[in-house]
């Protein structure tokens, strides 16, 4: 059955996610609307047809838009950066959220599709993640996105409007931000490697952490739209893998340097049964697969 096409809102859709998931949707043959301040997105990204509004959606007057569906994916995204500046992610993570919603009610929006985190569950002894066990987040970050989650689930009820969180594990994949203090590991690892630089590890590199590729996160974002039958659901978005960080490390044969250990979970790996069941959704593509990939080019 051919899906309908929609008019579709989404917020940093110039960021990393945010521009596979519009060249997606304006593949499929949707309308897409971006907001967007371009702190960290960039504008060519954006492929023709997507109306971009240039906008800081914590301090501006929210336009009218006439959309049908909201995929909410600005944010600042460093569980690092939070603890160094935790006010930052209390606008950006949770104040934003609550003002995007309430424009989306308003708005008459059918459907709102949040971006959360697996940083919620925290060090978590009980490894697989599922979406049912209790949370622990150990950052502002993860803060936020709990009680931004909590919030829709309060607000969504009677309100007309599915809302489905997707809680993120680690994603990597093309165009990821590989520079500054809070790069991801596999982009910044990817960075030293083509510069002859020594790969730093954080602590012993022994952690593990959950790599999904960012067009199967896409494809996950693509499938809420598709199902009609819950009005709040949370659905973590991973491969249901652990990776150590030192194996990825490992793979480039280069040098390794080890440096200081952050404030961060040892294990991450989600549990994706809900997913697969309810949205029909599965992962394809590991982090090696991948790099793999990117050698033979």
């Amino acid at each position: 059955m051919k899906q309908k096409k929609m008019k579709i809102l989404v917020t940093g859709g110039a960021g990393f996610i945010g521009h596979h998931l519009v060249r997606q949707l304006i593949d499929l043959g949707h309308q897409v609307v971006v907001w967007d301040n371009l702190s960290t997105g960039k504008k060519e990204r954006l492929p023709n047809g997507v109306k971009l509004v240039l906008i800081d959606i914590t301090s501006d007057t929210l336009p009218t838009e006439d959309v049908e569906c909201v995929f909410h994916l600005a944010a600042p995204t460093s569980v690092q950066e939070s603890l160094e500046n935790p006010t930052k992610y209390e606008i950006g993570c949770f104040d934003m959220v609550q003002k995007v919603f309430e424009w989306s009610i308003s708005n008459n929006i059918k459907q709102f599709v949040f971006s959360s985190t697996s940083a919620i569950y925290g060090d978590a002894e009980n490894v697989p993640f599922g979406e049912n066990q209790p949370e622990n987040p150990l950052s502002p970050y993860a803060q936020y996105k709990l009680q931004s989650e909590k919030h829709l689930k309060t607000h969504s009820l009677n309100s007309g409007c599915k809302v489905s969180v997707m809680r993120f594990f680690n994603v990597f994949g093309e165009e990821q931000p590989s520079t500054g203090s809070y790069a991801p590991a596999v982009a910044k690892f990817l960075l030293q490697h083509s510069k002859g630089l020594p790969i730093t590890v954080t602590g012993d590199g022994l952690q593990t952490r959950d790599y999904v590729y960012v067009k199967d996160v896409v494809n996950a974002l693509i499938k809420t739209t598709e199902n009609n039958e819950y009005t709040y659901e949370i659905f973590n978005v991973g491969l249901g893998i652990e990776s150590k960080i030192i194996d990825i490390a490992n793979y480039f044969n280069g040098v390794i340097e080890y440096v200081e250990a952050r404030k961060e979970p040892k294990r991450s790996c989600s549990d994706i049964i809900k997913i697969k069941n309810v949205l029909g959704w599965k992962p394809t593509t590991n982090v090696i697969q991948w790099l793999d990939n990117l050698e033979k080019k």
